[in-house]
């Protein structure tokens, strides 16, 4: 990596270069990640290979942010038979107490990348999230997205430390695991199995039946304790 980017990988025990805050939240979030009976076995394995990267949002608009994000796919592309994701740590701030506060800025996380993404759209994704099949894509990669918020405060599994994390995973990863294949059910099954015993509420039911991402896949992104939705479409839309 170049002197200036922020990307790097997360050790287990080990903090973030950075300001005060990153390496604090980045201890705690590898402190719970590593731990032996977090429902996601996927990250942790991550984890403890040193094969989950990670980067910081600090400033008013997330500037570098894109560039990390060029980095992190073609790092994850050189090594298809690896599951590689990426975590952004996103600096707190002190209007943030809500739920929704949580949301806007995840969703303007998102906006700003596909704002300067600067590569073509991937032919075989719908371009409307409304439209089945529309995933969120960044340098020409389907990408799945999910937050983590300090206010999961019952949905433990999405609560990792105390300010706003995005976890970016290409979809390619998923390829041999999907559902309907015996390795995908098993390790389906086993996740289910954590976050009940993890997890302080029910599975949200945008999750769907069996894991399956759906035809409203943006509505897994960030999940609330509750189970309702906080968009009626999704906020990625063009109006």
């Amino acid at each position: 990596m170049q002197s200036d980017s922020r990307l790097v990988t997360l050790e287990p025990g080990k903090e973030m270069n950075g300001p005060p805050w990153v390496r604090e939240q980045s201890g705690k979030f590898g402190t719970l990640l590593s731990r032996g009976d977090y429902p996601c076995n996927f990250g942790r394995t991550a984890l403890l290979r040193g094969d989950l990267y990670a980067t910081w949002v600090n400033e008013a608009e997330p500037t570098r942010l894109p560039d990390d994000m060029r980095r992190f796919v073609h790092t994850a592309l050189s090594h298809p038979g690896r599951r590689q994701p990426l975590a952004v740590f996103v600096r707190p701030r002190e209007s943030e107490r809500t739920q929704l506060d949580y949301d806007r800025r995840f969703w303007s996380i998102l906006a700003y990348l596909l704002d300067h993404d600067g590569q073509p759209w991937p032919a075989d994704v719908p371009r409307d999230p409304a439209e089945p099949g529309w995933q969120f894509c960044f340098a020409g990669q389907s990408i799945f997205v999910f937050a983590l918020t300090p206010l999961n405060e019952r949905r433990l599994s999405r609560n990792l430390c105390d300010c706003l994390v995005l976890v970016f995973q290409l979809r390619s990863v998923f390829s041999g695991i999907e559902v309907g294949t015996a390795a995908g059910d098993i390790a389906r099954q086993r996740i289910r199995a954590r976050l009940a015993a993890w997890d302080e509420v029910g599975r949200h039911p945008s999750m769907g039946d069996h894991d399956e991402l759906s035809d409203d896949e943006w509505r897994q992104y960030f999940l609330t304790d509750s189970n309702e939705d906080l968009h009626p479409k999704c906020p990625l839309a063009e109006d």
